[in-house]
Protein backbone atom coordinates (compact mmCIF):
# COMPACT_ATOMS: atom_id res chain seq x y z
CA UNK A 1 0.00 0.00 0.00
CA UNK A 2 1.33 3.62 -1.29
CA UNK A 3 1.35 6.36 1.53
CA UNK A 4 -1.37 8.07 -1.15
CA UNK A 5 -3.62 4.96 -0.74
CA UNK A 6 -3.24 5.08 3.21
CA UNK A 7 -3.62 8.51 3.49
CA UNK A 8 -7.46 7.94 1.38
CA UNK A 9 -8.22 4.63 3.29
CA UNK A 10 -7.18 6.64 6.64
CA UNK A 11 -9.34 9.41 5.71
CA UNK A 12 -12.25 7.42 4.43
CA UNK A 13 -12.46 5.66 8.33
CA UNK A 14 -12.89 9.43 9.50
CA UNK A 15 -15.48 10.34 7.38
CA UNK A 16 -17.39 7.36 7.93
CA UNK A 17 -16.79 7.67 11.67
CA UNK A 18 -17.95 11.66 11.60
CA UNK A 19 -21.23 10.51 9.15
CA UNK A 20 -21.65 7.86 11.75
CA UNK A 21 -21.46 10.28 14.71
CA UNK A 22 -23.77 13.00 12.68
CA UNK A 23 -26.68 10.17 12.27
CA UNK A 24 -26.65 8.97 15.42
CA UNK A 25 -27.29 12.46 17.10
CA UNK A 26 -29.36 13.33 14.08
CA UNK A 27 -31.74 10.26 15.70
CA UNK A 28 -31.71 11.18 19.12
CA UNK A 29 -34.66 13.31 18.99
CA UNK A 30 -36.75 10.31 18.04
CA UNK A 31 -35.30 8.21 21.06
CA UNK A 32 -34.66 5.32 18.94
CA UNK A 33 -33.04 1.98 20.69
CA UNK A 34 -29.60 1.39 20.15
CA UNK A 35 -30.39 -0.79 16.89
CA UNK A 36 -32.42 1.94 15.14
CA UNK A 37 -29.42 4.15 16.32
CA UNK A 38 -27.05 1.81 14.45
CA UNK A 39 -29.17 1.60 11.60
CA UNK A 40 -29.46 4.98 10.56
CA UNK A 41 -25.67 5.69 11.64
CA UNK A 42 -25.11 2.75 9.19
CA UNK A 43 -27.25 4.14 6.72
CA UNK A 44 -25.39 7.55 6.72
CA UNK A 45 -22.09 6.36 6.94
CA UNK A 46 -21.96 3.73 4.67
CA UNK A 47 -24.53 4.97 2.35
CA UNK A 48 -22.63 7.11 -0.05
CA UNK A 49 -19.25 4.93 -0.03
CA UNK A 50 -21.90 1.81 -1.63
CA UNK A 51 -22.68 4.74 -4.16
CA UNK A 52 -19.13 5.43 -4.70
CA UNK A 53 -18.06 1.89 -5.51
CA UNK A 54 -20.94 0.97 -7.31
CA UNK A 55 -20.47 4.35 -9.72
CA UNK A 56 -17.13 3.47 -10.25
CA UNK A 57 -17.57 -0.70 -10.25
CA UNK A 58 -15.61 -0.92 -7.08
CA UNK A 59 -15.88 -3.95 -4.84
CA UNK A 60 -17.71 -2.39 -1.62
CA UNK A 61 -15.45 -1.80 0.54
CA UNK A 62 -17.48 -2.33 3.45
CA UNK A 63 -18.26 -5.91 2.86
CA UNK A 64 -14.48 -6.91 3.10
CA UNK A 65 -12.69 -4.87 5.44
CA UNK A 66 -14.21 -4.57 9.06
CA UNK A 67 -12.82 -1.43 9.64
CA UNK A 68 -15.41 0.52 8.31
CA UNK A 69 -18.41 -1.54 10.65
CA UNK A 70 -16.33 -1.28 13.55
CA UNK A 71 -16.12 2.56 12.99
CA UNK A 72 -19.92 3.12 12.94
CA UNK A 73 -20.40 0.62 15.67
CA UNK A 74 -18.11 2.67 18.09
CA UNK A 75 -19.74 5.75 16.73
CA UNK A 76 -22.79 4.85 18.40
CA UNK A 77 -21.86 3.49 21.62
CA UNK A 78 -20.45 6.41 22.43
CA UNK A 79 -23.01 8.23 21.39
CA UNK A 80 -25.37 6.22 23.57
CA UNK A 81 -23.55 6.62 26.30
CA UNK A 82 -22.73 10.26 26.71
CA UNK A 83 -25.77 11.84 25.44
CA UNK A 84 -26.19 13.78 28.16
CA UNK A 85 -22.67 15.49 26.96
CA UNK A 86 -24.15 16.15 23.71
CA UNK A 87 -25.71 19.78 24.74
CA UNK A 88 -26.84 21.79 21.67
CA UNK A 89 -27.07 18.51 19.44
CA UNK A 90 -28.01 20.99 16.09
CA UNK A 91 -24.69 22.17 16.40
CA UNK A 92 -22.69 19.39 17.53
CA UNK A 93 -24.33 17.35 14.88
CA UNK A 94 -23.86 19.91 11.96
CA UNK A 95 -20.18 20.22 12.90
CA UNK A 96 -19.91 16.43 12.72
CA UNK A 97 -21.73 16.34 9.59
CA UNK A 98 -19.54 18.83 8.08
CA UNK A 99 -16.74 17.00 8.48
CA UNK A 100 -17.73 14.36 7.31
CA UNK A 101 -18.41 15.99 4.29
CA UNK A 102 -15.20 17.46 3.96
CA UNK A 103 -13.17 14.52 4.29
CA UNK A 104 -15.36 11.43 2.50
CA UNK A 105 -16.18 13.99 -0.63
CA UNK A 106 -12.48 14.81 -0.83
CA UNK A 107 -11.65 10.45 -0.52
CA UNK A 108 -13.78 9.90 -3.28
CA UNK A 109 -12.51 13.05 -5.28
CA UNK A 110 -9.29 11.73 -5.30
CA UNK A 111 -10.46 7.83 -5.89
CA UNK A 112 -12.35 8.96 -8.76
CA UNK A 113 -9.52 11.56 -10.11
CA UNK A 114 -7.56 8.65 -10.11
CA UNK A 115 -9.28 6.18 -12.22
CA UNK A 116 -8.31 5.85 -15.59
CA UNK A 117 -11.15 7.51 -17.71
CA UNK A 118 -12.70 9.33 -15.61
CA UNK A 119 -13.41 13.12 -16.81
CA UNK A 120 -13.17 15.96 -14.41
CA UNK A 121 -16.90 17.19 -14.37
CA UNK A 122 -17.38 13.47 -13.70
CA UNK A 123 -14.94 13.96 -10.47
CA UNK A 124 -17.11 16.94 -9.33
CA UNK A 125 -20.64 14.75 -9.86
CA UNK A 126 -19.33 12.14 -8.32
CA UNK A 127 -17.35 13.43 -5.30
CA UNK A 128 -20.54 15.69 -4.68
CA UNK A 129 -22.99 13.10 -4.89
CA UNK A 130 -21.43 10.14 -3.25
CA UNK A 131 -20.79 13.13 -0.15
CA UNK A 132 -24.06 13.74 0.14
CA UNK A 133 -25.75 10.48 -0.32
CA UNK A 134 -25.71 9.07 3.19
CA UNK A 135 -26.94 12.64 4.70
CA UNK A 136 -30.06 12.01 2.84
CA UNK A 137 -30.43 8.85 3.05
CA UNK A 138 -30.57 9.73 6.74
CA UNK A 139 -32.88 12.24 6.62
CA UNK A 140 -35.29 10.80 4.66
CA UNK A 141 -35.46 8.04 6.91
CA UNK A 142 -36.41 10.22 10.16
CA UNK A 143 -38.79 12.85 8.52
CA UNK A 144 -36.42 15.59 8.52
CA UNK A 145 -35.77 18.63 6.02
CA UNK A 146 -32.31 17.66 4.17
CA UNK A 147 -29.58 19.80 4.71
CA UNK A 148 -28.86 19.27 0.23
CA UNK A 149 -31.94 21.48 0.44
CA UNK A 150 -32.06 23.69 2.94
CA UNK A 151 -31.08 27.49 1.64
CA UNK A 152 -27.50 26.94 3.28
CA UNK A 153 -24.27 26.06 1.35
CA UNK A 154 -24.07 22.79 2.05
CA UNK A 155 -23.34 21.20 -1.89
CA UNK A 156 -20.91 24.16 -2.45
CA UNK A 157 -18.75 23.29 -0.39
CA UNK A 158 -17.77 19.83 -1.83
CA UNK A 159 -17.85 21.19 -5.68
CA UNK A 160 -15.50 23.46 -4.40
CA UNK A 161 -12.89 21.30 -2.28
CA UNK A 162 -13.35 18.54 -5.38
CA UNK A 163 -12.17 21.37 -7.92
CA UNK A 164 -9.56 22.39 -5.46
CA UNK A 165 -7.90 18.65 -5.47
CA UNK A 166 -8.13 18.46 -9.26
CA UNK A 167 -6.53 21.98 -9.92
CA UNK A 168 -3.87 21.34 -7.08
CA UNK A 169 -2.76 18.00 -9.30
CA UNK A 170 -2.66 20.09 -11.83
CA UNK A 171 -0.40 22.56 -11.10
CA UNK A 172 1.86 19.57 -9.31
CA UNK A 173 0.89 18.95 -6.06
CA UNK A 174 1.28 15.33 -4.58
CA UNK A 175 -1.71 13.61 -4.02
CA UNK A 176 -1.26 13.72 -0.57
CA UNK A 177 -1.22 17.03 -0.77
CA UNK A 178 -4.09 17.91 -3.46
CA UNK A 179 -6.03 15.33 -0.67
CA UNK A 180 -5.89 17.96 1.88
CA UNK A 181 -6.16 21.04 0.37
CA UNK A 182 -9.57 19.02 -0.60
CA UNK A 183 -10.60 18.00 2.77
CA UNK A 184 -9.16 21.04 4.57
CA UNK A 185 -11.51 23.73 2.07
CA UNK A 186 -14.18 22.08 2.19
CA UNK A 187 -14.70 21.48 5.96
CA UNK A 188 -13.28 24.86 6.73
CA UNK A 189 -16.26 26.22 3.94
CA UNK A 190 -19.01 24.53 5.32
CA UNK A 191 -18.29 25.42 9.33
CA UNK A 192 -17.91 29.00 8.34
CA UNK A 193 -21.11 28.39 6.40
CA UNK A 194 -22.64 27.11 9.95
CA UNK A 195 -20.51 29.77 12.16
CA UNK A 196 -21.55 32.67 9.82
CA UNK A 197 -24.68 31.08 8.25
CA UNK A 198 -24.02 31.42 5.04
CA UNK A 199 -26.08 30.95 2.01
CA UNK A 200 -26.83 31.37 -1.86
CA UNK A 201 -29.42 33.71 -3.14
CA UNK A 202 -32.57 32.16 -3.41
CA UNK A 203 -34.28 31.17 -6.82
CA UNK A 204 -36.87 34.27 -7.19
CA UNK A 205 -40.43 32.36 -8.17
CA UNK A 206 -42.66 33.65 -10.59
CA UNK A 207 -45.28 36.32 -9.45
CA UNK A 208 -48.06 34.01 -10.23
CA UNK A 209 -46.67 31.51 -8.52
CA UNK A 210 -46.35 33.89 -5.34
CA UNK A 211 -49.85 35.26 -5.81
CA UNK A 212 -51.36 31.59 -5.67
CA UNK A 213 -49.70 30.92 -2.23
Amino acid sequence: MTSATAAIYAVDLLGTASFAFSGALRAIDRRPDFVGMLILASVTALGGGVLRDVILKRDILFLHDFAYPLMVLLSVIAVTMFPAHLLRRERVFRYFDAVGLGVFSASTAAVTWHTPGVNPLSVLFVATATGCAGGVVRDLMIEKPSLVLANELYVTPAILGAAALIFAEWLGATALVALFIAMSLTTAIRIMAIRWEWRLPRIPLPLTINDQR
